[in-house]
């Protein structure tokens, strides 16, 4: 069905539009290739997070999305790269990046670049990590430093659920964040999704899932 008006992507519009097809594609794949199917997940991650990047830097100030910020607003001067993004978060926004989370967008910028511009060459299990860290970056930064949960959508299905599953990948990047984030320090083993992500509550803050933990407050 054809919407009618004219096309508007905004930043996070169309962040959470590229997201969304990278969930779907590491959920449940839709292509005969499963190397395909990587393929387009990865770029569509990579795009996903340099919106997300221009869009903290815009919430900053709006030349600060422009290489040069003397032209903003010129569509027909460049915007930052992702590295400049990054950099400028860093110096001006107060925004801090991980060792593990700079070595991760540099293997994902890489990757993409390959994609995009020449050949790629790559075991599954790399582009597996190089994607699940991708989604998982995406999601952390959009809730800490843009206040958004845009895991949300994914759970008014199964596709939350099927990402877990089937990108284990993912799982065990996002558990390792959730970890690192959690404000209650007791966490244990999720009977459903098997990841050290249950609070003494009993909630999972990856899957959702409740358990009984036997620890009482």
């Amino acid at each position: 069905m054809s919407a009618k008006g004219p096309i508007q992507f905004d930043l996070l519009s169309n962040a959470r539009d590229s997201l969304k097809r990278a969930v779907e594609l590491m959920a449940w794949g839709d292509m005969t290739s499963d190397h395909a199917r990587l393929k387009h997940a990865i770029t569509n991650a990579a795009h996903t997070i340099e919106l997300l990047l221009k869009e903290r830097l815009r919430r900053e100030h709006p030349a600060f999305i422009w290489q040069n910020v003397d032209k903003f607003r010129s569509l027909q001067a460049l915007t930052v790269t992702p590295e400049t993004a990054v950099s400028r978060l860093t110096t001006l926004c107060n925004v801090t990046f991980s060792e593990t989370d700079k070595t991760s967008l540099l293997a994902l910028r890489t990757t993409r670049n390959a994609i995009e511009h020449y050949e790629w060459h790559a075991s599954e299990a790399e582009a597996k990590i190089i994607v699940g860290n991708a989604l998982s970056f995406a999601l952390g930064f959009a809730e800490e430093h843009l206040g958004i949960d845009l895991s949300a959508e994914f759970k008014n299905d199964d596709t939350w659920r099927m990402l877990i599953e089937q990108a284990h990948e993912f799982a065990q990047a996002h558990s390792a964040r959730i970890a690192t984030k959690a404000s209650d320090g007791f966490l244990m083993r999720c009977d459903q999704c098997e990841t050290e992500t249950v609070t003494s509550a009993g909630s999972c803050l990856l899957c959702g899932h409740w358990q009984e933990t036997g620890v009482f407050n």
